[in-house]
């Protein structure tokens, strides 16, 4: 289904590319009449078109919530797509749009920012203190 959106996209094109072209012909030759109704279907027609083939090739949404998001990111991980920079580091297309700051926020190897409080890992030390002094 992948090859569908592509198509329906260049069709959209070319049938807007030519319904723009006749409606500028029919405008510069009666420009006191308007546009006859087979200009005006190719137009909605092209338009349907392309909403459809950019609707079918989109990639799946991701959650608006920030809180789902960020509990979605933590359960899966972030997922590399196969692309590196020269440095050797993976590109992060999904997962964590905020990567190239470099926060972590300890959903990663705890690799954060310097002088940031890992809120995380304070909660673990402390669940496991308090397990620890309840033995």
């Amino acid at each position: 289904m992948s090859f569908l959106g592509p198509i329906l996209n260049t069709l959209g094109a070319l049938f807007l590319t030519h319904a723009v072209y006749s409606a500028h012909e029919h405008t510069t030759a009666f420009s006191s009449s308007p546009l006859p109704t087979d200009i005006t279907l190719e137009l909605l027609f092209s338009i349907v078109l392309l909403s459809t083939g950019i609707v079918i090739s989109a990639q799946p949404l991701r959650p608006i919530e920030t809180a789902k998001w960020a509990g979605q990111l933590s359960r899966e991980g972030r997922k590399p797509d196969g692309q590196y920079t020269r440095e050797g580091e993976a590109v992060l297309s999904e997962g964590d749009p905020y990567a190239f700051l470099g926060l972590d926020g300890g959903l990663g190897k705890g690799e954060g920012r310097k002088g940031f409080w890992d809120a995380r890992g304070k909660r673990k030390e402390y669940e496991e203190w308090v397990r620890g002094k309840g033995e």
